[in-house]
Parts: C-alpha cells; structure tokens; sequence
C-alpha cells in the first residue's frame, strides 16, 4: 500500500516538473507573418525578385548565344554550371528577403514583447498578426536606402 502511494507522489511530481520546465501556462505571446502577401505588396521585395527574373534571363541568354558556337558535350557543361550560378544566385536573393523579414519582424516581437514569430499559415489562430507592421518597416527602410542613394551620387 505504502509503494503504491510512493508511485502516485513521485508521478504527480515528474507530471508537476514536466509541465514547469515545459512552460506550460506561459504568457509568452505569438505573432505570425503573412510572407505571400509582403512578397505581394512590398516594393523592395518586388525588386529582389525582379533581380532574380533578370539574373535568370541573363543566363538563358548567354546559353542562347554559346549554344550554336559549341559541342554538345561543352554545351551542356555550361548549361550544368550556369544551373549552378542560377541557383546560388537565387539562394542569396532568398536569403536577403528572409534577413530582411526576419530582422522587421524580430525587431517588432521585441517592442510587442512576443515571444515568437511564425508564418501566417503555421498557426492556426490565436496569435497576433504583424504583417502590416512588417510590411510597413521593409516599405520605410526601403525608401530611406534609397534616399540615402540618391544623396550619395
């Protein structure tokens, strides 16, 4: 009888720690980000994707001219390497746009004091929605980057 009881006690105490240590209960806030629509609507991330639709039309170019100057055989080495240039290009880029909403979106979180940022479609409700606020911030430092262009020329 008295292991029994034993069992019971040191249960409802790893259940009592697990949900101490697990943060059950906190107040800690969630936020989400709609990333479609700041691709949709933000100006700057507009031209970072129209720096990838050029860079890719660059490069389709270049293979269109040295496909009939070339064998096969080198024809499609430079079409494997220009694969690559077009990849690695668009990585960066991708990872620019992430930066950029990650560093707006973080800096939001910290005023709010909210505890995460997720995407939009990842939470399915409760959580407070910054995307305009996002968008707003990667609209204004946009146009102070590029304020700040036209003074240096």
């Amino acid at each position: 009888m008295k292991q029994a009881m034993w069992k019971k006690l040191v249960c409802a105490g790893l259940l009592a720690s697990a949900a101490f240590f697990s943060g059950c209960g906190s107040e800690d806030k969630v936020a989400v980000v709609d990333y479609q629509r700041l691709e949709a609507e933000s100006p700057r991330i507009q031209s970072i994707e129209k720096e990838i639709g050029t860079k890719n039309q660059e490069i389709s170019d270049r293979l269109a001219k040295e496909q009939s100057s070339l064998s096969q055989e080198d024809y499609q080495k430079k079409a494997a390497a220009a694969q690559q240039e077009r990849q690695i290009f668009m990585q960066s880029k991708q990872k620019q746009v992430q930066s950029l909403i990650e560093s707006q979106a973080g800096a939001i979180a910290k005023e709010k004091q909210i505890g995460i940022v997720m995407h939009k479609g990842s939470v399915p409700f409760g959580a407070v929605d910054i995307t305009d606020e996002v968008l707003s911030r990667i609209n204004s430092s946009a146009s102070q980057s590029q304020t700040a262009s036209s003074k240096a020329q």
